[in-house]
C-alpha cells in the first residue's frame, strides 16, 4: 500500500468517501419516494402500477447519475490531488539537484504562505545548516593539514640534516631534542584534535564523575601551573559549597587551558574566580596584560586562531577552541573580554549540581 503514489492513495479514499456518501443520498431519496407515494396514494388513490413504474424510473436514474457523478468526482479529485502535489514534487526535483559542488542551491519557495511555504522555507533552512556544517569541517580539515604541515616538515627537516651530514654528538643531540619538541607537539595537537571531535559529537561518556567540591578543584589546577610557572603567580577565589554539573577531568582540562593562556599570552598575577551566577556556576580568568586585540575578541574560541601569531612559537591555537567545546558539551558557556582596569578575562559557565534530597 505504501508503495502506491500519493495522489492515488488520495484518489481512492476520496472515491470510497464518496461511493458511500451517494449510496446513502440514493436510499435516502428513495426512501423519502416511497414515503410520499405512499401518503399520496392513499389520498388520491393512484393506482399502484404506476407509482411502481414511477419507481422504477427514479432508481433507473439513480444508478445512471450516481456512477456518473462518482466517476466525475473521482477525477477532479485526481486532479485535484496532482495539483496539490505538484509543488511538492518540484520540489522534490530541486532537492535532488543539491550535491557538494553546488551547495548553494535553494528550493524556490511558493508566494502564498501556506503549508507548502513553509515546507520551502524549514528546508531551504536546513540546507543552509548543512552547508555551513559542511564549510566548518572543511575549514577545520584545512586548518589542521596546515597545522600539521609545518611541524612534520621541522621533523623531517631535522632528521634529513641529521643523516646527509656527518656531526658530533652535540650537534646529534640538538637535532633529536629539536625532533623531540616537534614530536611532543604532533602528540599534543593529535590528543586535542580528538578532544574536540568527541565533544562535537556531544560524546557523554568521560570517565571522571561531577565536581562536588569546585573551590578543591580550582586550588589543585592553580597550584600545579603556578609551579610550573613560577614567575607567573596564580590566586584562587572561590567560595566553599560551589558545585558544577560537568565531569571534573573536562572541567579541570578547561580550567588549565584558560590559565596557561593566561600564564602565556598575559602578565601575572594571574586571577582565578568562581561565583554563582542564576543557575550556574561562573568561573572566570583574568590576566594583567595588555588583553586581547578588539579585532581578535570575535574570533578568539574559533579553531587555531591565535592572537599573535608572529610570536607563537608554541601551541596549537585549539586551547579555547577546546575550552568551548568543553562548555557547549556541558549545558554551559563561555565569553572573553577586556577589564576596564587592564587584561584580559576569559569566563565559562557550567550548570550547578541539585541540592541533596532532605532526609525524611
Amino acid at each position: 500500500m505504501n508503495r502506491i503514489p500519493l495522489r492515488i492513495r488520495l484518489t481512492a479514499i476520496f472515491a470510497a468517501v464518496m461511493a458511500l456518501v451517494l449510496a446513502g443520498a440514493g436510499y435516502l431519496t428513495l426512501s423519502r419516494f416511497r414515503e410520499s407515494q405512499s401518503e399520496y396514494g392513499a389520498v388520491t388513490g393512484i393506482a399502484r402500477q404506476a407509482q411502481q413504474e414511477a419507481l422504477d424510473d427514479l432508481v433507473r436514474e439513480l444508478l445512471t447519475a450516481l456512477p456518473i457523478v462518482l466517476v466525475l468526482a473521482t477525477l477532479g479529485a485526481y486532479l485535484l490531488a496532482a495539483a496539490a502535489l505538484r509543488p511538492v514534487e518540484r520540489m522534490r526535483t530541486q532537492a535532488a539537484a543539491v550535491t557538494e559542488d553546488t551547495p548553494g542551491h535553494r528550493l524556490d519557495v511558493p508566494p502564498s504562505r501556506d503549508e507548502i511555504a513553509r515546507l520551502a522555507t524549514t528546508l531551504n533552512d536546513m540546507l543552509t545548516r548543512l552547508q555551513t556544517a559542511l564549510d566548518h569541517e572543511r575549514l577545520f580539515v584545512a586548518d589542521a593539514s596546515h597545522e600539521l604541515r609545518t611541524p612534520l616538515s621541522l621533523l623531517r627537516t631535522e632528521i634529513e640534516l641529521a643523516l646527509r651530514h656527518p656531526r658530533d654528538a652535540t650537534e646529534l643531540r640538538a637535532a633529536l631534542v629539536s625532533a623531540h619538541e616537534e614530536t611532543e607537539r604532533l602528540v599534543q595537537l593529535s590528543e586535542d584534535l580528538l578532544l574536540l571531535a568527541r565533544t562535537d559529537r556531544r560524546d557523554t561518556t568521560p570517565t571522571g564523575s561531577a565536581v562536588p567540591d569546585l573551590a578543591r578543584l580550582l586550588h589543585r589546577v592553580a597550584a600545579r601551573l603556578r609551579n610550573g610557572s613560577p614567575g607567573k603567580a596564580v590566586t584562587v577565589g572561590c567560595p566553599d559549597g560551589l558545585t558544577a554539573a560537568v565531569p571534573h577531568d573536562r572541567l579541570e582540562r578547561a580550567v588549565t587551558n584558560l590559565i596557561h593562556n593566561a600564564q602565556q599570552h598575559g602578565q601575572g598575577p594571574v586571577e582565578v574566580t568562581a561565583r554563582p551566577y542564576e543557575k550556574s556556576v561562573r568561573i572566570e580568568v583574568r590576566d594583567h596584560g595588555p588583553g586581547f586585540p578588539p579585532d581578535f575578541l570575535p574570533h578568539a574560541f574559533d579553531r587555531f586562531t591565535q592572537a599573535d601569531r608572529s610570536r607563537a612559537t608554541s601551541g596549537t591555537g585549539l586551547g579555547l577552541a577546546i575550552t568551548a567545546a568543553i562548555a557547549r558539551a556541558g549545558g554551559g558557556g563561555y565569553g572573553a573580554y577586556n577589564h576596564p582596569d587592564g587584561g584580559a578575562v576569559v569566563w565559562i559557565a557550567f550548570p550547578t549540581l541539585p541540592p541533596p534530597p532532605r532526609p525524611a
